[in-house]
């Protein structure tokens, strides 16, 4: 998961609730062409500079190598991360008051993570 964009938590004095923070938290109109809701995004795979990239990004996002000090791992394949799944786990993070949330791409990697957790 990638850090969410900053998101207003009050207004004034008042604090958000969680049900009202995720109409919005963890999506950033300016970074798909000012739409207002998160678009679906269709696709499984994204494009890397070079073939390096691309090796480097599946290495940090599966854990075989940490990525550089202050970068996140970017979108490798749709079974890792995706964005609209990266939307997802920033909102219910936010409704469950916790630091992050994971999504499984399939029941048998939520039951096994569970399992060997």
């Amino acid at each position: 998961m990638t850090a969410p964009r900053p998101s207003k938590t009050h207004i004034g004095n008042h604090k958000l609730h969680p049900e009202t923070l995720m109409l919005s938290y963890g999506f950033d109109p300016q970074l798909s062409e000012g739409a207002v809701k998160p678009p679906v995004f269709l696709t499984s795979t994204f494009v890397f500079k070079s073939a390096e990239e691309g090796r480097d990004f599946f290495d940090y996002t599966s854990g075989r190598k940490e990525p550089p000090s202050g970068t996140a791992s970017g979108l490798v394949y749709s079974r890792f991360n995706h964005p609209n799944s990266e939307i997802v786990e920033d909102r219910l993070a936010v409704y469950e008051g916790t630091d992050a949330c994971i999504l499984f791409s399939s029941g048998m990697s939520a039951i096994a993570t569970t399992l060997f957790a």
